[in-house]
This record gives structure tokens, sequence and C-alpha cells, in this order.
């Protein structure tokens, strides 16, 4: 996971100053621009949009996210030029490294001084700059930007990280392909290992609804394979922190918890939580723990075919960072096995963030146009215009079978904020590193349950009470 550790320092730094020196909402005001008939008029206003891009990648030629010269860049790049002549505005794009870009934003406001009037990058890059005023909620904008619009723009469950309080202060692109998609717990297949060795394939055991924790005991004993002392391939690859995680989450563990009086408790002191971690503990202290691969890289393993199973981030797959697509000539993808307290099939993968979260400035002269200029721009393609456009365009283009684009998917519409990543110490380990302790899963819970309690106060309720601002439920 992304570590954001110096620029929640700068925020705490400048926290003070924020609060005194970020512009207020009586200070924002915008152009006069026309209703046309042919839409509106921007009267030639600039908009500047600074995009933050992963460090590995930013100095790749770029539109918008999609490398140049390639379908989607062709698009994005036509789309940015049509929203210009359309709207009648200029949109200046400035490209730099999410980090970089996120700590100029906080500097900038906090001093009063401009840097751009929206800014994408890592989602809980901007939970600091919504607590202190630096960005525009959402709903003050909605005249001009339809953030109520789950399909485009993102479902509740995504948009966790970046509801506070009071309002919803970001949005995704959900019909742009690649750039939208990152979580992860996704298990790539290396379908070349499964038809050498004759093995099931885990997509029919998915799709068949035998794909439990049950039948993913006898697949690793099949799956790995050694000649002596010589090991040809594991059966998974695996770190231990995705391991837990995904037990977890297989048995339908929710980070939090609503309780018919509305309390909030965390989803680790309930009976599934306990039950799927004694399940990952046993799976790795005990006789089958021979077939991982903890400390190998899954990517790599995968490529290299000295893993059959690897459970890989959703970037790894596809995307400018997609190794997987560009380098395996056959493979498949499924969810984790399902345990008893769900039904077969059922598919979640966790985030600690999302990468293209857009949000717009406080600063901002042009609060309303940056806001009809940002909707415009990430209007689904026309080729694309629905979710199963674009799954259908990935089972063409990307996967081997129409089976993967719908676990792809399926994982990601339903995947969960991962409060725990963004805290040091016990609550990010409480994800999955519990499994190389030496307490069992209820000693574990209990050790750190006034931890917890905080962290549920601290980050799940601001974002809960946030959530039925916007949505009064």
């Amino acid at each position: 996971m992304r570590n954001i550790a110096k620029i929640t320092v700068l925020l705490i730094m400048l926290s003070v100053i924020a609060t005194s020196c970020a512009p207020s909402s009586e200070q924002i005001f915008d152009v006069e621009f026309e209703q046309t008939s042919d839409g509106l008029d921007l009267g030639g206003v600039e908009i500047v949009y600074e995009v933050g891009l992963d460090p590995s990648i930013y100095d790749s030629p770029t539109c918008l996210g999609y490398e140049l010269d390639t379908h989607f860049g062709d698009l994005a790049s036509a789309r940015l030029k049509n929203v210009q002549v359309n709207l009648n505005c200029k949109v200046k794009v400035n490209y730099t490294n999410n980090y970089t870009s996120c700590r100029n934003f906080v500097a900038c406001s906090a001093s009063g001084t401009f840097l751009c009037d929206v800014i994408s990058g890592i989602s809980d890059m901007w939970r600091g700059p919504a607590m202190t005023g630096m960005l525009v909620g959402l709903s003050e904008i909605e005249n001009y930007i339809d953030f109520r619009n789950e399909e485009k723009w993102g479902n509740r469950n995504m948009l966790e990280v970046i509801y506070y309080e009071t309002d919803l202060f970001g949005v995704v692109p959900m019909l742009w392909p690649e750039v939208s998609v990152s979580y992860s717990g996704i298990t790539v297949v290396n379908e070349d290992i499964i038809a050498t060795i004759g093995a099931t394939d885990p997509r029919d055991l998915l799709e068949n609804g035998e794909w439990t924790w049950t039948t993913f005991r006898d697949c690793l004993e099949k799956y790995y394979l050694s000649e002596g002392n010589d090991v040809k391939h594991y059966a998974l690859t695996c770190s231990t922190h995705s391991l837990g995680a995904m037990y977890l989450l297989s048995n339908g563990f929710r980070m939090s918890e609503i309780q018919p009086n509305g309390q909030i408790t965390p989803g680790l002191m309930t009976n599934g939580a306990l039950v799927a971690m004694e399940e990952a503990l046993d799976i790795y202290n005990g006789p089958l723990g021979y077939t991982l691969d903890t400390m190998g890289n899954a990517v790599e393993r995968l490529i290299a075919g000295t893993t059959v199973l690897g459970c890989v981030n959703s970037d790894s797959v596809i995307g400018m960072n997609g190794k997987i697509a560009k380098e395996m000539s056959n493979f498949g993808l499924v969810s984790w096995p399902t345990g008893p307290g769900v039904e077969p099939g059922y598919a979640s993968g966790f985030h600690a963030n999302i990468d293209r979260c857009i949000v717009f400035s406080r600063a901002s002269h042009y609060p309303e146009s940056t806001a009809a200029v940002i909707s415009a721009i990430y209007e689904p393609f026309e080729e694309y215009p629905t979710f199963n456009d674009i799954i259908e365009l990935m089972s063409r283009n990307y996967f081997f079978d129409p089976r993967d684009s719908k676990v792809y998917y399926d994982m990601y519409l339903n995947s969960q904020f991962a409060y725990f990543f963004t805290a040091a110490g016990p609550l990010y380990n409480s994800m999955g590193e519990w499994v190389l302790g030496r307490k069992s899963p209820a000693e574990y819970v209990e050790s750190i349950e006034s931890q917890l309690k905080e962290r549920m106060e601290d980050c799940i309720t601001p974002a809960y009470n946030g959530i039925k601002a916007v949505w009064g439920e």
C-alpha cells in the first residue's frame, strides 16, 4: 500500500493555518456563463486541472491517465479537445507525481495561493483537505455535476473515504475503463499450468458454486508441484497481509457494523470474522502451509510460471502498470473462495485508496464552470456508455473468458475501504498481519479493541455522517 505518512504530517502541520487561511464559501464566485440551445457557453474561461499519477508512470506520455497513441488515449485526447470547443473554455492540464501534487495543493491552499481549480489523485490524500475546508462539497455544485449518479461517479462504498460529516468531497470516473479501477485481492490463475497438470480450473468451481474454503484446500494440494527439494510451482503466492484480509472478506466481513441502535462497531469483533481468522491461520500454519509462497512477488511468479494462483492488485492486471495482461499468454481471474457466512460466488475486494479521485478546490474562482467541465470530460465514451459495454469490451480485448470480466468488476463494485490501512501500528496490521502473530484471533482482537473503537470514532463515524447527510439514510 502507498505510504502517505509525509502527507499526513504536512496536513497536521498546516491544519491550523488552513482553518484561518483557506478561502471560505462566501469567497467563491464564478464567471457569468450562458445556457444556449447548444448547451453551456463558459465565456472562454480557463480551468486548471492538476492530474496526479503513479510515481512510476507520471513521466510517461499520457492524456488523463491513458497512454498516448492507444485506443483510449486517442478517445481521451479527442474528448478534451471537444469539451473545450463545445463549452467555449480552456482546460490547462498539468501532470505530476501524485504525492508532489497533493503536497503542493495542501501548501498552496493553506497559504491562500491558487494552484488549480480541480485536482485528481489518490483518494485518502483528500480526507485532510476536506476536514480543513480546502475542498468544495459536491452538494454546493450539484447543479453542474450530478454526483448522485453512482454509476458514473462511484458507489458509496467506494467513496466512503471521501465522505466527511456534511458532504461528499470527491468523485471517481467509473465509466472510464482502466483508469477508474483500483482495488486489492483479485486472484490470477496461470491457466497454462492448470492445463499442464490436468487440474480443475478454479473458474469452473466458481461458476458452479463450488469455489469454497473446503475445495480450496483440495486445490492447494493439487496445484503444488515439487521434485525433491526443487519447487516447480507453488499453489498460491500471496502476502500474509492479503491472505488474512481476503479470508475475512470472503466470509462476509464488513469493516464496520451498524447496530439497530445506530452504534457503529468494528467488524473484527464479530463471530464471522473470528471464524475467518481461524481458517486463515490453519491454512498458513497447518499441513497445507508448504503450498503457499508468502514471500515472493505474485505478479513475477505468475508470469514466470512458478505459481498457479497469485493474489494481486487490480492495476497489476490491466492499465499502464498491467503486466499480467501485457505479459501472460493465458490467465484467468477468480475471487477468493467463500466461507460459510456467505452465499457461493460472493466477491469483495478491498482498497486503501481509489487512484483517480477528483476533488474541487475551494480556492477556485470558477467552481460551477469547473464542475460543468469535469462532468463533460468524464461522460462515458460513446462506444462504451454502460458497464455492460465495458465488460464486453474487456472480455474481447483484455481477458480470455467473459467470466474474468465479471469477476474483475464484481470485486470492484463490492470493494470496501479499509480504514485500518491509514492507521499506524496494530490497526494497520489488523487486516492481515495477525497471520504471523502468536495470539488466537479472540486474543488478538481483544488486544486492539480500544484502538479499533477509537478508529471508528475518528474515521468511520464522520464518513457515515457524510453519507447520511447526502443520502438521508
